[in-house]
Order: structure tokens, then C-alpha cells, then sequence
């Protein structure tokens, strides 16, 4: 059986390595899935802490992109991406 995982890569700023990577076990694809389409929808904040004044950008049907603009124009991206574990 195929298992996922969903990978959570928060904090990127340019000339910065705050950057957080979190990854989940793998799970079966429904759960996994599941996972992936509350993250879009803003849940789970222990993951993807919510911010105020956020664009979300679908880049496929497996990975979506947060962007966040800072005061002074800096630009913070999140991405969050669903995986096949092979």
C-alpha cells in the first residue's frame, strides 16, 4: 500500500536561515490527503501557524505556497507539499 507524507517548510525569508522543515510520518493516502486540504484551509496551527494578511497560491494539486509580506516590504514564503514515500 502506498503511504505519504507532508512536508512543512515555513520561515523562508531572502539572506535568512530561520527556515523550518517539518515532515509527518507516513500515512495512508486518505489521511495524508485529508492532512493537505486542512492545511489549505488554514487548520492545524501547530504545523502552519496562522499569519494575517496572507496570499495562498495552489501551485499543484500536491503543493500550495503561502506568501506573507512584512512590514518594509520582506517577503516570508511557506510551502506545503503532499508526497509519495517510495
Amino acid at each position: 500500500m502506498d503511504r505519504y507524507v507532508v512536508v512543512i517548510e515555513t520561515g523562508y525569508k531572502v539572506a535568512a536561515a530561520t527556515h523550518k522543515v517539518t515532515a509527518t510520518d507516513p500515512m495512508p493516502p486518505v489521511e495524508a490527503n485529508r492532512l493537505f486540504l486542512e492545511l489549505l484551509e488554514g487548520m492545524h496551527a501547530d504545523l502552519l501557524p496562522a499569519k494575517a494578511d496572507t496570499t495562498m497560491l495552489e501551485v499543484s494539486p500536491t503543493e500550495f505556497v503561502r506568501i506573507h509580506r512584512l512590514m518594509g516590504g520582506v517577503v516570508v514564503l511557506d510551502r506545503v507539499t503532499l508526497a509519495r514515500v517510495h
